[in-house]
């Protein structure tokens, strides 16, 4: 009696190596999510531990950049120690660091613990990519990189939303209690079920070379941040930084070129894998600029609390898992694209209407209504499940297997520090236009200016209120609060803006995909 597919699907997932699959994508689910918690939750945070605004930006950015600067030498220390090692050191690592998080009674506990969490959660892209997409068995090793895909989409989508609700309803501290459990129990299955996996003690790690790259890289995230904190060029520490920066990577390039150990440049003899790198990485980094413009924007513009933005989000995370699913092979008996042609063609379309959309979100005001917001976060949700599924299937490919840890470190590492960069990137943009704002809004604010009248009416008849040619207090507080909120759209305006046109062009980069068959080995 021949089995089903339906049967063989079954069996499969009542195998260890189905458990460990469900396990890893638990895992890739986890620290994906932890990152886009930090939108929402981080307010609460920052007010419970004594933090500030400026130690609240620190929040995020001390989980991004220390999760992008492992991933690179994911593959080295993969030979050197083997895969069962890294699994069991890198997510346990970043289960305790949430747990102990939840814990923090001060901003310095909470950085440290969110550095220990990016450290350990680095690893999990890399391996999860690996062990997915070449450790299933040949038959499902298609649907192991569909799984890969879907958990990206998944764990980026669904963090804002159910942080945002756990945190209103409960606490910040249940939510990281929450992520370090189900990663313990991910790690604990993991040890028990996964074959020992040997390395090569004698594997040789370019450390120096790792140097200079995590070097570079991290300076130059962390040279946005301060920059945009301390003035940029008027500050000497921002320019110490940056041309430090600049000087590392300059030294990472020439080691590359010299002693290439850090990385496996066989990887990159895979056209797809290049175009996939290239196009994710850059499209990434305008991709989360939208992400990071939407929840502020709701917050200060309309005048949106952290329960009603997680509702919005709603329809969001939804519409990118269920669009995911239907894009990844062996995840829906119903597949939009089969081959890398039929891939492309979807991605560059979805890049396209991420275009479109955007400049069609630079057309709001401060009176946008959260059901407009709604939509237009359904059509970026659906964009993004489609171009992250396409590109991450068409560079993983037609990989060599014993590559794809390497392969996937790399192409995760991009998509990462250009996260990082983006997130300096737009709150320099939001400097730049808000003070300009400011400036330009202030100059409208006199006794005489009718269109302050609305303002003048709530403080008739208060002792406190306008006397004369005067200002008080009351009334500087009400005109720089609607002050504040015309800056916010202003700089979302440019924002979406720039990006739309920016994504207009870069809808053409799928199209530089091979089909399977030119793969040159």
């Amino acid at each position: 009696m021949t089995a089903t597919p339906a049967n063989q699907s079954r069996s499969f997932w009542q195998t260890n190596r189905g458990v460990l699959a469900l396990c890893f994508v638990l895992l890739e689910l986890l620290f994906f999510a932890t990152d886009s918690v930090g939108v929402p939750a981080h307010a609460y945070v920052s007010g419970d531990v004594g933090g500030t605004p400026y130690l609240s930006v620190w929040f995020m950015v001390s989980f991004l950049i220390p999760a992008a600067l492992v991933m690179p030498v994911v593959g080295s220390l993969k030979a050197r120690f083997g895969a069962k090692t890294l699994t069991i050191f890198g997510p346990g690592l970043f289960g305790i660091a949430c747990l102990v998080s939840s814990t923090a009674q001060d901003p310095q506990l909470f950085i440290a613990m969110r550095i220990l969490q990016g450290i350990g959660g680095g690893f999990i892209p890399a391996l999860a990519g690996g062990y997915l997409g070449a450790e299933l068995g040949k038959e499902y090793n298609t649907m192991g990189k569909g799984m890969v895909a879907l958990a990206v989409v998944s764990g980026a989508c669904i963090g804002i939303p159910i942080s945002a609700m756990i945190t209103w309803h409960l606490s910040w501290r249940f939510l990281y209690v929450l992520i370090g459990i189900l990663a313990l129990i991910a790690v604990s299955i993991i040890f028990k079920l996964m074959p020992q996996t040997g390395g090569d003690s004698q594997y040789e790690i370019d450390w120096l070379g790792y140097s200079f790259m995590s070097g570079g890289f991290g300076l130059l995230s962390l040279s946005l941040i301060v920059g945009n904190q301390r003035e940029w060029f008027a500050d000497p520490i921002y320019i110490v930084m940056l041309w430090t920066s600049i000087l590392l990577l300059g030294l990472f390039a020439w080691r590359m070129a010299t002693k290439p150990k850090l990385i496996d440049l066989r990887i990159f003899k895979d056209i797809n894998y290049c175009v996939g790198v290239i196009t994710l990485t850059s499209v990434a980094f305008f991709l989360f600029m939208v992400f990071a413009l939407v929840p502020r924007f709701l917050v200060i513009a309309t005048n949106n609390k952290i329960e009603n933005y997680g509702l919005t989000f709603i329809p969001f995370s939804f519409a990118a898992i269920i669009t995911g699913a239907f894009a990844s092979p062996g995840i829906s008996p119903l597949v939009l694209a089969k081959t890398i042609a039929q891939k492309k063609k979807i991605c560059s379309a979805a890049i396209f209407a991420f275009a479109l959309n955007s400049l069609w979100m630079a057309n709001t005001s401060s009176h946008q209504d959260n059901i407009n917001i709604g939509i237009q976060l359904v059509i970026i949700a659906t964009c993004f499940a489609l171009i992250c599924c396409m590109e991450i299937q068409m560079a993983l490919t037609t990989m060599s297997p014993e590559l794809l840890v390497s392969a996937s470190s790399i192409l995760f590492f991009g998509t990462n520090i250009a996260k990082a960069l983006s997130g300096g990137v737009t709150s320099a943009i939001f400097t730049v236009t808000s003070q300009g704002s400011w400036a330009r809004f202030r100059e409208q604010i006199h006794p005489s200016n009718t269109a302050l009248e609305p303002f003048l009416q709530q403080l008739h008849g208060h002792g406190q209120g306008i006397t004369g040619a005067m200002w008080s207090q009351a009334s500087l507080e009400l005109i720089n609060k609607e002050i504040a909120r015309q800056a916010e759209v202003v700089s979302y305006i440019n924002i979406a803006t720039m990006v739309g046109f920016v994504l207009l062009l870069l809808c053409l980069l799928p199209f530089f995909h091979r089909p399977a068959e030119a793969r040159k080995t």
